[in-house]
């Protein structure tokens, strides 16, 4: 059972990492951290999509491009986060916007973090599309906005990915899977977010 459960999420893990990028969607963990994080206004459909461009604005901008993509998780926050030191680069070849990412992996089981910077794309792509996923939420990571935009179940399918802006033109993606042999005992998103509270710290600011 354990065999055929954990291929069956490998195959879901690629399947949604490339739906996420794809679709735009992205996600965030379902709860308030510390360290100055939050949980946005509300979770679902409630929250207003007439957002203006205004709500994204970064007073302390960081600029995530600037360092090598797998140099975006310092190696002591992948120890805290239980993946291994070193991630793999992937190459970008989903579009314009989206940059190569970076994955690190657990030796123990199939648990997985991806980061990758976003270029030439604001909060408000989310805001605006805000109807389309069933897992809505606005967050903040250490005082910078982010948003939570699922188009499935993160506690269902095992992944969450979400997204901070550093600038308001410039996201970070971080997509997270946890494996289980029971659907919903491990929460996905608190892993990207964590991941997102423990990295950005060390991100450069923008010139």
């Amino acid at each position: 059972m354990r065999s055929a459960w954990s291929g069956m999420r490998r195959g879901a893990v690629v399947a949604g990492g490339v739906l996420l990028s794809v679709v735009l969607a992205g996600c965030s963990s379902g709860s308030a951290e510390q360290n100055g994080d939050s949980a946005g206004t509300t979770t679902g459909k409630s929250a207003s999509s007439s957002e203006s461009s205004s709500d994204s604005a970064i007073a302390n901008p960081k600029d995530a491009t600037a360092v090598g993509v797998c140099e975006l998780l310092p190696k002591k926050a992948a120890a805290q986060l239980g993946v291994q030191p070193d991630g793999k680069k992937r190459d970008n070849v989903l579009g314009a916007t989206q940059t190569d990412n970076c994955t690190w992996k657990s030796q123990e089981d199939f648990t997985a973090i991806a980061l990758s910077p976003v270029v030439n794309r604001s909060l408000d792509t989310y805001y605006e599309h805000e109807s389309e996923y069933v897992d809505f939420e606005r967050i903040t990571v250490h005082g910078y906005p982010g948003i939570r935009s699922n188009k499935v179940k993160p506690m269902e399918s095992g992944s969450c990915g979400m997204h901070v802006a550093v600038q308001e033109d410039q996201l970070v993606q971080s997509f997270a899977t946890v494996p289980s042999d029971d659907p919903g005992s491990a929460d996905p998103c608190a892993l990207a977010k964590k991941a997102l509270r423990l990295s950005l710290p060390s991100w450069p600011a923008a010139e």
